[in-house]
């Protein structure tokens, strides 16, 4: 006699672990140093401006400054919002990134030549062109440390709370920035 036929049977599909996170980079808290360099990033910004420019460019970039932060266009924010008011926050954001960039950029292309008998246009140009990179790079690494820090805060506060906290930590970095920016020029 033939021995019954068993039935084979087919393995479980495998279940996917879930990762385990280590250390406080789950989101929670805000990260200490993101804040610090936010703060960082606006105290570069503010030292350039109060050596470099005058205090109408510093006023400027810091009206810029606040309506950037006050906006709070990073990704995890404007997911609150209806596709119009998102829309009105990027452009609050963009229009006081563009205000800081500006004023960095008048900033540092005050730095010209000591001796212009041996400027050329070329060399001009060159130095016009690399310092707006430069003004335009910090300004980019403003707006983006600052969008960072308001997504991450807005995970436990309120968003006026969380603009409000945003407003002094650009405003603080500014000002100890523009603090060192007097000392040095």
């Amino acid at each position: 006699m033939n021995p019954p036929a068993q039935r084979r049977r087919r393995p479980a599909p495998a279940r996917p672990r879930p990762q385990r996170r280590s250390g406080r980079s789950d989101g929670r808290r805000p990260s200490a140093g993101l804040w610090f360099l936010c703060g960082l990033f606006y105290a570069a910004a503010g030292m350039i401006l109060a050596a470099l420019a005058g205090p109408w460019v510093w006023l400027g970039a810091a009206l810029g400054a606040i309506v950037q932060s006050m906006a709070l266009a990073g990704p995890s924010a404007l997911q609150r919002f209806r596709r119009l008011t998102a829309n009105l926050l990027v452009l609050g954001n963009l229009i006081g990134g563009t205000a800081l960039a500006v004023a960095l950029s008048v900033a540092l292309n005050h730095l010209g030549t000591d001796n212009i008998d041996n400027l050329t246009i070329g060399r001009a140009v060159v130095e016009v062109v690399f310092y707006s990179l430069m003004a335009v790079g910090l300004a980019v690494l403003c707006s983006l440390a600052t969008a960072a820090l308001g997504d991450r805060l807005l995970r436990h506060n309120k968003g006026s709370k969380t603009s409000l906290i945003l407003v002094a930590t650009v405003l603080a970095g500014l000002g100890v920035g523009g603090a060192i920016g007097l000392l040095i020029g």
